[in-house]
C-alpha cells in the first residue's frame, strides 16, 4: 500500500490492523487512547521505512517490543505509554539516530538481567544526540543509574523516570545535561547527597526528586540556577538548614521540604521570594520565631510549616497575604494570641493552629471569611466566646478540644457564655449608637442624592468629569496625585501599551496599589474609547472583569484607575522562561475569558452583532495562541501562513506538532489525554475564527463547550 502518510484511528477496539504495516509511504501512526490490545508483530516496522511519529499511547497493547523497531531509522517521536508492555527496553533504540521523543512512561518494563545493575539501554541511548524527551516512568525497572547519562543528547530537555525502583546514587554526571527543563526522579529509593554538579544545569525549571533516601544537606549551589520554578525535594533525609540563598531564586513558585531532617531557623531572607505560590516545610524539626518578613510573600496560597518547632507569636504580618488558602502552623510551641489581622485572609478555606500555646480569644470578625472550610484551634489556651457566624455555623467540637474557657453554642461542645447586665447594658448602647448613626447616614444619602440629581440636570446642558467611585466613598484622584504614584509615568512602572492608551502600575498616597490607563488623547477615537468604557463600566459587575476604582479627567488628560492584578498577564505567563502554565490552568484562563464575554454579550448586548462577532474570532486566535505559545505574528507566520492556517492544518492528526512543548513535558505522563483535549480546544478556535462572521459559534456555544472539555 503507498500514498498514506498520515494515518490517525479513533474509537477503535481489538488489534491493530497488520495491513497498515505494509503502508511504506506512511510518516505518522496515530491511535491514541483506543481500545487496541495484543502485541507489536514483529516485523511492525520491516516497511515503515518514512515513518516519523508513532502514537500508541493509551491503549491495551502487551508484549515485548520489538528490537526490529530500530528499522524505523526516521523516527523521530515514539509514544507508548500507558500500555501493558512488559519484558526489557531494548538496546537497538540507540539506533534511531533522529529520534526526539521517547515515552515509554506506564508499562511494566523491567530491567536487563546482567551481573551489572547499572540500566544498559540508557548507555544505548547516548547514540540518540537529537533527544529532547526522555521518559520511562513507572516501569518496575530495577538497578542503578549509569554514569552514561551525562553522555546522553545535549538537546535533552526532560528526563522522567520517577516511580522506577532505581536505588544507589544521582550520577555526578547528570551536571553535563546543560539544556536540561525538568528532571524527575522522585519516588525511587535513591540514597546518597544531592550532586553539587547540579549548578551546571542552568535551564533547569523542575527539581522533583522527593520520595527517596537522600541525605545531606541542601546543596547551595541549587540557588545557582536563574531559572528554578519547582523544587520538590519532601520525603528524603535531608539535614541541616535551609539555604538562605533560596532568597535569590527569584523565578522559584513551588517550594516543597516536608518530611525531612531539616533544622534551624527559617531565614527573614525568605520574604524576598515574592512571587513564592507554594510552600510546605512541614514535618522538620525547624524552630526559632517565624520571621515577619513571611508577610512579604505576597502570592502565596499555601503555607505549611506543621510539626516543628516554631515558638514566638505568631506574625500578624500573615495578615496580609489576601491570596492565601491554606495556612497550617498545628503542632509547634506558639504563643500569644491569634493576630486580628487574619480577618484580611479573604482567600482563607484551610486554618489549623491546633497544638500550640496560644492564648487570647478567637477574632470574632474570622467569621466573616466567607471561604473557610476547615477550622482547628484544639489544644490550646484559649477563653472567650466562640464566634457563630458565618462559616462557624459549620464547625463542630472537634474545632475547638480542649480549650476549657471557650464557651458559645453547644454545637461547639462548651458551655454557654454568661450574659451579665454590664454587657446588656453595653449592647443597649451600641444599638442605639447604631440607630442613630443609621439615622444620620440616611440624611446624608438623602443629601447626597439630590446633590446628584442636581448635578444630573445640569449634565443635560454642561459636560461633567465623570467619576466612577460609589458615593459614598467621594475618592477623586487628581491629575497630580497620578503624577505622584507613577513617578512621573516613569518607564519602569509601564504595564503595558495599547491602541488607545498605556497602563501604568502605581502607588497611590494611602498605599494601595493601582494599573492607570493614561489615553492617547492625541490618537483618533481615543476619547470615544475613554467615555465608552466609563459608560460600560458604570454598569458592568462580575467578577472576570478588572474593575475601575475611578476617573481622572481634565480636558487634556484622561485616565481610569484600575484594580491591579499582581499575577501579570496573559503573555507574561505564556512566553516567560520562568513560568510554566499546565493544560489545567490555561482552560481555566479562556474558561473565565469565555465566561466574561458571554457575559457582556448576553446581559449588555455590547457592541452589536459585528462587534460581538469580531469577539469571537480574536477569542478564538487567542485560544490558539495560549495553546501552541506561538503568537500570531510569530517570524515563522509569512504570506498565506498564519498561525489559523497552521493550527487549521494540522488538525486532527498531527495536534503534537503545533502544541507547546511544555503541555507534553509535566511531570506526569498522561500525555495523550492532553492532546485530546487540546485537540477539541484547538477545533474549537478554528470554529470560532471561522471566515464568514456568520458562521462563528457564539460566546455561550463556546464556554459551555469549553466546560465539558475540562
Amino acid at each position: 500500500m503507498i500514498g498514506i502518510e498520515a494515518l490517525i484511528m479513533q474509537v477503535l477496539a481489538s488489534i491493530i490492523p497488520a495491513t497498515i504495516f505494509n503502508i511504506s509511504t506512511l510518516q505518522i501512526l496515530s491511535a491514541i487512547s483506543n481500545q487496541l490490545s495484543g502485541t507489536l508483530p514483529l516485523y511492525a516496522s520491516h516497511q515503515l521505512a518514512n515513518l516519523k511519529v508513532l502514537y500508541l499511547g493509551n491503549n491495551s497493547l502487551t508484549g515485548n517490543l520489538p528490537d526490529s523497531i530500530s528499522n524505523a531509522s526516521k523516527l523521530t517521536s515514539l509514544y507508548l505509554l500507558a500500555n501493558n508492555f512488559s519484558g526489557i527496553i531494548p538496546n537497538s533504540f540507540g539506533n534511531l539516530r533522529l529520534l526526539e521523543d521517547l515515552n515509554l512512561g506506564g508499562n511494566n518494563f523491567i530491567s536487563e538481567p546482567s551481573s551489572s545493575p547499572e540500566l544498559s539501554f540508557i548507555t544505548s541511548l547516548t547514540n540518540c544526540t537529537k533527544l529532547r524527551l526522555l521518559a520511562f516512568s513507572d516501569n518496575p525497572i530495577t538497578g542503578t543509574l549509569p554514569v552514561s547519562i551525562g553522555n546522553l543528547s545535549a538537546s535533552l530537555q526532560y528526563f522522567y523516570a520517577y516511580k522506577c525502583r532505581f536505588r544507589g546514587t544521582i550520577p555526578n554526571e547528570i551536571g553535563n545535561l546543560s539544556s536540561l527543563i525538568k528532571l524527575s526522579l522522585s519516588e525511587n529509593d535513591l540514597s546518597g547527597s544531592i550532586p553539587n554538579t547540579i549548578k551546571g544545569l542552568r535551564k533547569l525549571q523542575g527539581i522533583f526528586v522527593y520520595d527517596n533516601k537522600l541525605r545531606g544537606s541542601i546543596p547551595e549551589d541549587l540557588c545557582q540556577l536563574p531559572n528554578l520554578y519547582t523544587l520538590s525535594l519532601h520525603n528524603n533525609e535531608l539535614s541541616g538548614p535551609v539555604p538562605s540563598c533560596l532568597r535569590n531564586i527569584s523565578s522559584l513558585r513551588y517550594l516543597y521540604l516536608s518530611s525531612n531532617k531539616l533544622t534551624a531557623r527559617i531565614p527573614a531572607s525568605f520574604g524576598n521570594l515574592k512571587d513564592l505560590l507554594e510552600f510546605n516545610a512541614s514535618f522538620n524539626s525547624l524552630h526559632g520565631s517565624l520571621p515577619s518578613e513571611i508577610g512579604n510573600l505576597k502570592v502565596v496560597t499555601l503555607l505549611d510549616l506543621s510539626y516543628n518547632n516554631f515558638s514566638g507569636d505568631i506574625p500578624s504580618s500573615i495578615g496580609d497575604l489576601q491570596y492565601l488558602v491554606e495556612l497550617n502552623l498545628e503542632h509547634n510551641d506558639l504563643i500569644g494570641s491569634i493576630p486580628e489581622t487574619f480577618q484580611s485572609l479573604v482567600s482563607l478555606e484551610i486554618l489549623d493552629l491546633s497544638h500550640n500555646h496560644l492564648s487570647g480569644v478567637i477574632p470574632k470578625p474570622l467569621d466573616e471569611l466567607l471561604y473557610l472550610k476547615y477550622f482547628n484551634v484544639s489544644y490550646n489556651n484559649l477563653h472567650g466566646e466562640i464566634p457563630s457566624g458565618g462559616p462557624f455555623g459549620n464547625f463542630t467540637s472537634q474545632s475547638f478540644l480542649p480549650n476549657e474557657a471557650l464557651c458559645g453554642a453547644t454545637q461547639f461542645g462548651v458551655c454557654p457564655c454568661k450574659i451579665n447586665y454590664v454587657g446588656r447594658t453595653k449592647t443597649h448602647k451600641k444599638v442605639v449608637i447604631i440607630c442613630v448613626s443609621s439615622v444620620i447616614s440616611l440624611i446624608v444619602l438623602l443629601f447626597t442624592s439630590v446633590l446628584l440629581w442636581i448635578r444630573c440636570q445640569k449634565s443635560k446642558r454642561l459636560p461633567v468629569e465623570i467619576d466612577l467611585q460609589p458615593v459614598t466613598e467621594h475618592r477623586r484622584i487628581t491629575h497630580q496625585e497620578i503624577l505622584e504614584a507613577t513617578d512621573g509615568f516613569d518607564e519602569n512602572n509601564l504595564l503595558g501599551n495599547g491602541s488607545f492608551g498605556s497602563v501604568y502600575k502605581g502607588v497611590l498616597s494611602d498605599g494601595m496599589v493601582v494599573a492607570i490607563k493614561v489615553f492617547k488623547l492625541q490618537q483618533e477615537r481615543a476619547l470615544k474609547s475613554f467615555h465608552v468604557e466609563c459608560d460600560i463600566i458604570r454598569n458592568v459587575r462580575h467578577r472576570n472583569l478588572i474593575k475601575i476604582i475611578t476617573s481622572c479627567s481634565n480636558p487634556d488628560f484622561k485616565a481610569l484607575i484600575l484594580e491591579y492584578m499582581p499575577n501579570g498577564s496573559l503573555e507574561k505567563w505564556l512566553y516567560s522562561y520562568s513560568y510554566v502554565l499546565d493544560i489545567l490552568q490555561r482552560l481555566d484562563i479562556m474558561i473565565d475569558l469565555a465566561c466574561a464575554l458571554d457575559y457582556l454579550h448576553h446581559e449588555y448586548g455590547l457592541g452589536g452583532s459585528v462587534s460581538r462577532s469580531c469577539d469571537v474570532y480574536s477569542y478564538g486566535i487567542m485560544l490558539m495562541e495560549t495553546f501552541t505559545g506561538k503568537k500570531p505574528t510569530d517570524e515563522m507566520f509569512a504570506g498565506h501562513m498564519t498561525l489559523k492556517c497552521w493550527v487549521n492544518e494540522s488538525l486532527p492528526s498531527a495536534v503534537i506538532q503545533v502544541l507547546d512543548r511544555n503541555l507534553l513535558r509535566r511531570e506526569g505522563e498522561n500525555s495523550f489525554a492532553d492532546v485530546d483535549c487540546v485537540t477539541s480546544i484547538l477545533m474549537l478556535a478554528v470554529d470560532c475564527a471561522a471566515e464568514s462572521p456568520e458562521q462563528r459559534i457564539n460566546m455561550k456555544d463556546v464556554l459551555a463547550t469549553l466546560k465539558k472539555i475540562k
